[in-house]
């Protein structure tokens, strides 16, 4: 790449563009004219960041040089740059021509240009977009993206400016960039892992190949069976270790769009089990967005401030230890069903765009799942283990010590690490026939007994020995008017419900029609009884 080449193939670009039907086009004809690449040859012109321009107003073969310009932006540090403004031709005293540069004010849509001259920015036939080349991956241009990268004030927005340059690339022009682009592989410095055929190979990425993603890091060092010994330590029953297992898997499916966005994850326990030390290892994988409910729920410039963070986040990690409010309740569930969201950085405009993040839900709390999205087979729920009663911090701190050593040594989190969780995922999504088929978990909604009410316990005992009560039990009906004042209470139907117990069912007893109370979900019956039973 020289100012040489770079001139023809800029010639090129700016001659097709009258290919364009756009009312825009003698705008953006003005603004391609005046970029001029120019070399930097030495020392002197690197230090005082000055470059010669090249042109062909004199000489249209061979072309010409003014030297020593003021440049506007560096394409490669010490070789190559532009400077932006007209380049004419006058006679002199002496009846010679001589080339003179009046500079202009640069913009980023100049800038764009130019790098898609320079091949920093490509066009992708196999994606039909353009890619930022970074080293060995790349960076979708959509849009909202190209507003970011290329911010230019609203009085000089070219509204179809995009449209055009992907109108221009796809059906006009034919520069090659030499690129191979791999959208469903990730790299390391020595392997690369094809993830929608989930194949590895020990191979190093070549120069000109692009992945979703590079990782800075070699196979020798990833480390499968300290996250396979995590699963087992943490989960507090089979069918959620299957669910965590694929997490990782399922998330990086999601970026690649391989998979629709369907399934959003609730993790569930009572504190202390290794949650954060699992969210951790997404760090240095994917862009996670730590979800700001204070910021959210405030409204105004504030919440379109953090619904901005939205943008190109893959995962939206929503912690909560407290109650989960309906203005809490609206905000995931607009996270959950991948709305078409607005957000306004500081100084910025206001962008719409539509949310991709994968929702994880991390709470100690109860959570009616129907209230975030219609569909309740859509969230995938992972039970972690809750942690022995009595368990001192120093026990639990030298349990989960050779965990954290592992994703945060030295307290930075560890690359080598989040992209052995990574593989380990996609190697067991392979193990059990490449399909995403998640377990259907129930989650416990007590720690301990003393969580119970009264009538809780009661319930729970004598169910157990007789597997029904009649609804109007003396003894029961007088805890109930303790604890509830009466069953028709929606919060003594939650309770109920929370121990699996189903209230005033129908049932005949001597051939007379009787209300009583039954075990309607076996399941989270057993989860509270063993409460009072241990």
């Amino acid at each position: 790449m020289d100012e040489v080449s770079l001139y023809k193939k800029h010639f090129e670009f700016h001659s097709n563009l009258d290919y364009i039907n756009t009312a825009n086009l003698s705008r953006i004809k003005e603004i391609s004219k005046r970029i001029n690449f120019a070399s930097i040859s030495t020392d002197k012109q690197v230090f005082d960041n000055k470059g010669n321009a090249y042109h062909r107003k004199k000489d249209d073969v061979a072309g010409d040089y003014i030297n020593n310009l003021t440049l506007n932006y560096t394409i490669k540090p010490k070789e190559i740059g532009l400077v932006y403004g007209r380049i004419f031709v006058k006679t002199n005293d002496q009846d010679e021509k001589e080339a003179h540069f009046k500079s202009d004010h640069f913009n980023n849509y100049a800038r764009f240009i130019a790098d898609l001259i320079s091949d920093k920015v490509i066009y992708s036939k196999q994606l039909d977009q353009f890619l930022i080349v970074k080293n060995n991956q790349y960076e979708v241009i959509d849009d909202t993206n190209f507003k970011l990268s290329y911010p230019v004030e609203p009085k000089n927005q070219i509204d179809d400016f995009l449209d055009i340059m992907l109108e221009l690339y796809c059906e006009h022009l034919n520069l090659d960039h030499n690129y191979k682009i791999y959208p469903y592989s990730v790299a390391g410095n020595d392997f690369v892992y094809n993830c929608k055929k989930l194949k590895l190979t020990k191979e190093k990425p070549q120069d000109n190949e692009l992945y979703a993603i590079k990782y800075d890091v070699n196979y020798n060092d990833l480390d499968f069976e300290t996250p396979n010994n995590f699963y087992d330590l943490v989960t507090d029953n089979e069918k959620s270790k299957h669910n965590l297992k694929l997490v990782h898997a399922y998330t990086m499916y999601r970026k690649m769009k391989l998979i629709q966005a369907e399934k959003w994850f609730l993790f569930k326990d009572f504190g202390r089990s290794g949650k954060g030390l699992f969210i951790t290892t997404f760090n240095k994988l994917l862009h996670v967005n730590k979800v700001n409910f204070d910021g959210l729920v405030s409204g105004g410039f504030e919440a379109a401030n953090e619904w901005m963070n939205f943008y190109g986040a893959d995962i939206a990690h929503a912690n909560e230890t407290g109650e989960i409010t309906k203005p809490m309740m609206r905000i995931l569930r607009k996270i959950a069903t991948g709305e078409t969201i607005s957000g306004r950085g500081i100084g910025r405009n206001t962008f719409s765009f539509k949310n991709k993040s994968v929702l994880i839900l991390d709470t100690n709390e109860s959570v009616d799942t129907g209230e975030i999205t219609a569909n309740t087979t859509r969230t995938i729920k992972i039970a972690f283990k809750d942690r022995p009663h009595g368990e001192t911090d120093d026990e639990r701190y030298k349990i989960f010590e050779p965990y954290w050593n592992f994703v945060q040594p030295n307290d930075e989190d560890s690359e080598v690490a989040s992209v052995s969780f990574l593989i380990t995922s996609l190697e067991y999504l392979k193990e059990i026939g490449r399909e995403f088929k998640f377990k259907d978990v129930t989650l416990k909604h007590y720690f301990s007994e003393e969580e119970l009410t009264e009538t809780q316990v009661v319930m729970l005992k004598v169910l157990k020995q007789q597997g029904f009560i009649l609804s109007g039990d003396e003894t029961l009906q007088r805890l109930i008017e303790e604890d509830y004042k009466s069953l028709r209470y929606n919060k003594a139907k939650i309770d109920m419900k929370k121990i699996g117990v189903g209230i005033n069912k129908q049932m005949k007893i001597e051939g007379v029609n009787t209300k009583i109370h039954k075990v309607e979900n076996a399941e989270l019956f057993n989860m509270a009884l063993s409460l009072i039973t241990d």
